[in-house]
């Protein structure tokens, strides 16, 4: 039973695909098939529910899954802090982060980092999902609040989020300024759909009262920059993280409306799993990334 078979069983196990698990291991669909068959014959179990569009954890499988990948994390973790003692942190952490977060607090850092810790392998990856991170073989996630497992350690990055209503100023000569909330049923709004498939609330609070509106618009997006463009283009009203239209609006390619409406949101927080040793490269990279959103505030 060879090392590289477990770890291409637990890659497929992580993707819940062959032909994902080959590119995330750089190995062939066939390759990573045939070891993943030798390991099923060596243990003398099937491991895995084959069909020709999906693939499944047996019950074997599963138990299999949930016994090594603590494991090599502990072994990943240790041969990590070991290379680590020659003075520079080494090893790979994988970052699972919404949009704004790579755009505005970690892509300005980017090279200032790599540069620093030439010995980290960082892979970064888009997603506003709210996913399982230790499931899907990341080391480390972003989300707004406090929005994860309550087995996670979750640290603050960044300031509270400010998320603007914003509209272009031909669109507001046209139909006029909302008021109040209430006053956007009467016009166009650039709806944002989530992963999950439900559509961003907007949300209002003034004097006491709070208020959750569904907007109601003919576009629906995925991606605050998409929306923005939209909204520049005088489709309807958007409602976006407030650094996608800073540029915008210090331009006045766009005006903010209903801003003594609109609560900040909590800050991003990173979130990684709670255990006894947090890894060298990891915790090299929350410290560098918290002091750079930190030294931003002061600026």
């Amino acid at each position: 039973m060879r090392h590289s078979d477990l770890e291409s069983f637990l890659a497929v196990a992580r993707a819940g695909s062959f032909r994902d698990a080959a590119k995330e291991r750089g190995v062939t669909g066939s390759a990573l098939s045939q070891a993943v068959r030798g390991l099923e014959e060596d243990l003398q179990v099937r491991l895995f529910n084959r069909t020709t569009r999906s693939v499944a954890l047996t019950e074997a499988g599963s138990l299999l899954a949930n016994r090594l990948a603590p494991a090599y994390d502990e072994i990943r973790s240790g041969l990590e802090e070991v290379r680590s003692l020659t003075g520079q942190p080494t090893g790979r952490v994988r970052v699972n982060a919404p949009a704004p977060v790579l755009e505005y607090l970690i892509m300005p850092h980017l090279v200032r980092f790599m540069t620093t810790y030439p010995d980290i392998s960082l892979e970064l990856i888009e997603d506003a999902r709210n996913v399982d991170i230790v499931a899907e073989g990341f080391d480390v996630g972003v989300r707004l609040g406090l929005e994860m497992a309550k087995d996670m350690i979750a640290v603050p990055i960044g300031p509270e989020q400010d998320y603007a209503i914003v509209a272009s100023p031909e669109l507001l000569d046209r139909l006029g300024a909302p008021r109040t909330p209430q006053d956007l049923t009467r016009y166009d709004c650039i709806r944002h759909r989530f992963p999950s498939g439900t559509i961003f609330p907007w949300r209002f609070h003034r004097d006491g009262e709070d208020i959750v509106l569904v907007p109601q618009g003919t576009l629906t997006v995925n991606d605050a920059r998409h929306a923005v463009r939209a909204a520049l283009g005088g489709i309807g009203l958007a409602r976006v993280a407030l650094p996608f239209a800073a540029e915008a609006l210090a331009e006045g390619r766009l005006v903010r409306v209903l801003a003594d409406w609109s609560p900040t949101l909590p800050a991003w927080h990173l979130y990684f799993p709670s255990r006894r040793h947090v890894p060298p490269a990891l915790r090299t990279f929350i410290d560098f990334f918290r002091q750079a959103a930190a030294c931003e505030r002061v600026g």
